[in-house]
């Protein structure tokens, strides 16, 4: 499926307007029947969201940057609407590709973000956490086999392991719930041909191409909190995630040491608020 590409940098740490990808076949939204009632999480969409609602993200250290992707076409057949908001290593000086790209980084392929999602208080305002991480994972696979595909990847994979850890996490004044666990991916390493690629970057391919094949495998520890906001009717699922992989010398590296404490601090300072155009 194909897919253009349009990009705004996002320059601080509170987003406002940033990337969004358009599949190759449109998607249009439904529109409610006459004379039917429509409830409100039926009328808007992720670019709704995007108009009234801005994250912040007070901790995020400088040399990470963030984007924005509404997320309607990616989550469609989950029958989500919304908008990530996220993060990734931003180039360091002197290079003209993203640390997310740059396997001797710490942030190489490491995610930080919030998930803004329509309504869904049956699966995220419910009791049942098992459900509620279902839900998560669906999300988080959707999203990073979209992106793997965007990146070139001929076989984008995101598989969430069946065990898992929950905890709660402080997050905007409340002890959010919260749930660990491994995701089976791929890197997006690669020789950087398609339009997401490019606004990457990719370090030269003689760097890197004796230690690893272009979409290697590899293992993100997944940590996410999440609730439903009943006053704004969203559901909000903030995220983090670090690497580990092994290259094809033998050798192999684990980036959560250096990672996992840095992103449950960044997670417990993410901040919603209106956007200046209006409320939702």
């Amino acid at each position: 499926m194909t897919r253009a590409i349009r990009t705004t940098i996002v320059t601080g740490a509170t987003i406002s307007l940033a990337i969004t990808f358009f599949l190759g076949t449109s998607l249009a939204q439904g529109q409610p029947q006459q004379g039917s009632v429509a409830t409100l999480s039926d009328q808007r969409s992720g670019d709704f969201v995007a108009a009234h609602i801005s994250v912040s993200f007070a901790l995020l250290p400088p040399e990470w940057v963030n984007e924005q992707n509404v997320m309607d076409p990616i989550w469609a057949p989950l029958g989500y609407k919304g908008v990530n908001y996220y993060a990734y290593g931003r180039p360091t000086a002197g290079k003209n590709f993203a640390t997310r790209s740059d396997p001797d980084s710490s942030l190489y392929q490491a995610w930080f973000g919030t998930y803004v999602i329509v309504g869904e208080k049956t699966a995220f305002g419910s009791e049942g956490k098992g459900d509620q991480y279902k839900a998560f994972t669906q999300l988080a696979e959707c999203d990073q086999r979209s992106w793997l595909d965007a990146m070139g990847d001929p076989h984008p994979l995101a598989e969430s392991a069946e065990q898992r850890r929950f905890l709660t996490i402080p997050v905007e004044g409340s002890e959010r719930t919260a749930c660990s666990f491994e995701m089976k991916s791929h890197s997006d390493l690669s020789p950087g041909e398609t339009p997401l690629a490019k606004h990457m970057g990719m370090p030269p391919a003689r760097d890197w191409q004796d230690r690893f094949a272009a979409f290697h495998d590899v293992t993100l520890h997944v940590i996410g909190a999440w609730w439903y906001d009943a006053r704004r009717d969203l559901t909000v699922i903030v995220y983090g995630a670090s690497s580990a992989f092994p290259s094809s010398n033998g050798a192999s590296k684990d980036n959560g040491p250096a990672l996992d404490a840095s992103l449950r601090r960044m997670m417990a300072q993410v901040r919603l608020a209106e956007a200046a155009r209006g409320k939702p």
